[in-house]
């Protein structure tokens, strides 16, 4: 009775997928898939019913949703209720069935089938958080696919005492993008001049004297605050991934040059004390061609394989975004999320493999949902640092009763306490304490 066999009358890619999600990613759960009924009922294990009916007594019955037997894209309506104080939806008419089909809305959400369907985008062509379900009603801060597992695995500890159930472990994960990595340094004669030009211009002397202390080495660089982040990864043993943005100059891709000796020097101490990974630019969204040549560029600094990514501007489309990634190597991908709000895109807090609805196929990538970005916290909350740590309480808190994975982005220019950033310096600090309560 320590496994668990589940029967389902045709099982497709789909079924599989979403099965592994639940019961090997989430939670881990010895399980056997069955199309064969009379298998399922003499199997000497516990059992789980996915179809229309239920078929003995001693199982747990989840009435199917038609989602998971379907091919494609097609219009899905939904109507939301409520489990346990949870949002819910493809809610359940037998009342023998558990409350709704956990295993069909978990796979709306983690493949991100709304995505496919038309839907207005933003200035930078992306997926609006607006136009998602969990904004419009109001749960994209509750990690629900989390929730609905937990919810299904107590039903599980109740009736199957004996069943093997392995629960996830919270974790945080501190992940830092490195967009520019120096504000004066390393910018050459013409961005150097522009930059003085224009602060003349606006007769900011602050930056300007601030431009001369840094070029005589007087002081340094306020973007350069990575010995105060080495500092807190030691002081709170944080696991920490950095994302490094080596495009060509762009409207859109401001960062020093790759051949930069200061700049390859940082990458290499960055490599020593934390894993780095590529921060696509926003150039290689457009040209096809120019992702694998960033990716070179990283390697060649810092003399390791580089597998996980990115997205600058977090410029994701599904599965494109993914299916080039995957050509040029990188298996983990760190950008799924939202820029304007914080929560949770696809409704889980929980590292995941994705799912390409376009070839009904499971793709061999890994995917890190983040939650919390300093960016929106600033510009898009438009929050008082002093009020930013009780802000994300309930996030962090959401996350620790599931056991799930908090990821969080933050800038290296965000702990420079300059700027737009002026009173930000402790803000990172707070936050880890909060979380490590």
């Amino acid at each position: 009775m320590q496994s668990l066999s589940v029967y389902i009358p045709k099982i497709t890619a789909r079924h599989q997928y979403v099965f592994g999600l639940i019961f090997n990613e989430i939670y881990q759960i010895e399980y056997q898939l069955t199309d064969d009924k009379p298998t399922y009922l003499t199997a000497q294990t516990s059992k789980l019913n996915y179809s229309l009916s239920p078929i003995c007594e001693h199982e747990i019955f989840v009435e199917a949703h038609s989602l998971l037997n379907e091919r494609g894209i097609n219009e899905v309506t939904i109507q939301i209720g409520e489990h346990e104080n949870c949002p819910v939806f493809f809610q359940t008419s037998n009342e023998r069935a558990f409350a709704y089909d956990i295993f069909a809305a978990s796979f709306y959400l983690v493949s991100r089938y709304e995505e496919y369907l038309p839907q207005l985008k933003d200035k930078y062509n992306r997926f609006k958080a607006e136009e998602s379900l969990a904004f419009k009603h109001n749960f994209l801060q509750k990690p629900v696919v989390n929730i609905w597992a937990k919810q299904l695995i107590s039903v599980f500890e109740d009736k199957f005492p004996y069943l093997k159930i392995k629960s996830p472990i919270f974790k945080f994960i501190s992940t830092i993008d490195i967009d520019n990595a120096y504000q004066y340094k390393g910018k050459g004669f013409v961005r150097s001049a522009a930059f003085l030009l224009k602060a003349i211009l606006r007769f900011d002397i602050d930056s300007l004297k601030m431009a001369a202390a840094v070029s005589s080495k007087k002081r340094k660089d306020p973007f350069d605050t990575y010995s105060l982040q080495f500092n807190l990864q030691k002081k709170y043993n944080l696991d920490v991934r950095y994302f490094v943005l080596l495009g060509d100059y762009g409207l859109n891709d401001k960062n020093i040059s790759h051949t930069n000796s200061n700049f390859q020097a940082l990458i290499k101490r960055l490599a020593d004390l934390a894993p780095v990974g590529i921060h696509p630019s926003f150039g290689s969204s457009i040209n096809e061609t120019q992702l694998a040549v960033e990716i070179k560029r990283l390697e060649d600094i810092q003399k390791r394989e580089v597998t996980f990514s990115r997205q600058h501007f977090l410029q994701l489309s599904f599965p494109n975004t993914y299916k080039r990634l995957l050509e040029v190597g990188i298996t983990n991908d760190y950008t799924m999320g939202y820029a304007s709000v914080l929560g949770f895109r696809a409704g889980i807090a929980s590292s995941f493999t994705f799912y390409n609805l376009d070839m009904e196929q499971i793709l061999p990538i890994k995917v890190y949902p983040f939650a919390i970005v300093d960016d929106t916290l600033k510009f898009n909350m438009q929050l008082n640092p002093d009020d930013v740590v009780q802000e994300l309480g309930e996030i962090i808190n959401e996350v620790k009763q599931v056991d799930g994975t908090l990821i969080s982005i933050w800038h290296n220019d965000t702990f420079s306490d300059v700027g737009v950033w002026k009173g930000w310096r402790n803000v990172y600090e707070e936050m880890v304490k909060l979380i490590h309560t």
